[in-house]
Parts: C-alpha cells; sequence; structure tokens
C-alpha cells in the first residue's frame, strides 16, 4: 500500500528536506508541499493525502481551527506534527487527535523515524516519539491527579 504524503512548513527549505529524505521511500509518495493553512486546506481537498506532515517549528504548535477544516475537508487525514516540542504536545494533543492528529516526533533528526511514523500512521496507527510520549503520560497523570483532587 503506498502512503500519500502532503508536506506543510512554511519554509520551502524544510519542505524540500522532508521531500529529499523521503524522495526515495517504497511506499511513500510525497503528493505536494503547501506553506500556509490556506494551500494546506486547498492541497488536501484536491490530493486527498493520507498523511500531513506538519513541520510546527515553523508553522507553530498545530493549530486546532486547521485541523477541524481539515476534518471537514478530508476526515481519513491522519496529521503527523513534526518538531512538535513536549510542552505542546502535553497542552494540546489529547484534544487535536479528535481533530486528525494521530503522532508527534519532538525532535527529528533520523529520516528512519519519520518514515515509520508516516507508515505507521498511514495504516491507522498513531506513533509517538519518546519525548512525546513521556510528554502525553504526563499530562494523562495531571489530569488524573485534578479529577482525584476534586472528587476529594
Amino acid at each position: 500500500m503506498e502512503v500519500k504524503v502532503l508536506i506543510a512548513s512554511r519554509s520551502p527549505a524544510i519542505c524540500g528536506e522532508i521531500e529529499k529524505r523521503l524522495a526515495d521511500c517504497d511506499g511513500i509518495r510525497i503528493v505536494g508541499a503547501a506553506y500556509d493553512g490556506d494551500g494546506v486546506l486547498d492541497m488536501t481537498a484536491r490530493l486527498r493525502p493520507d498523511v500531513l506532515v506538519y513541520h510546527t517549528a515553523s508553522c507553530g504548535k498545530p493549530q486546532l481551527a486547521l485541523l477541524e477544516q481539515l476534518q471537514g475537508v478530508h476526515p481519513a487525514l491522519k496529521t503527523l506534527a513534526l518538531e512538535c516540542s513536549p510542552d505542546h504536545v502535553r497542552t494540546y494533543f489529547i484534544r487535536m487527535a479528535t481533530w486528525g492528529l494521530r503522532g508527534c516526533i519532538c525532535q527529528w533528526r533520523d529520516s528512519n523515524e519519520l518514515i515509520d511514523a508516516i507508515i505507521s500512521l498511514g495504516a491507522g496507527d498513531f506513533y509517538l516519539c519518546p519525548l512525546s510520549s513521556h510528554a502525553l503520560v504526563d499530562a494523562y497523570r495531571n489530569m488524573m491527579h485534578q479529577v482525584i483532587q476534586e472528587e476529594a
């Protein structure tokens, strides 16, 4: 099965680097690159990618409104936040998962990790790097601690 990928970054150089690293990967096809929210929406509607690689270091934290709009345009889209800070994972991941956020890579250095994440999302799974896994567990612990305190 081939996974169709749309790349989003405000930086054409970052988009080019991601494309270069994925160019020869069997099972992954880059369908385009978008440089702003309107471009992401337009290209998602036209190209119907399976996975959106959203470079958060240049785009900022994943925007809930954009993810919500994307799900309205293409409900099957799965989003991978690339270079998302652990603080953003703690704060936003649970809410954004309902709008298609399916993976996070906090410190992108390794092409193999990016490939693994895209293949996992394309297969319908989630992908969390170790830093984002720890951040999500911390967020859950804090949430449960608050619930317990409220019940007491």
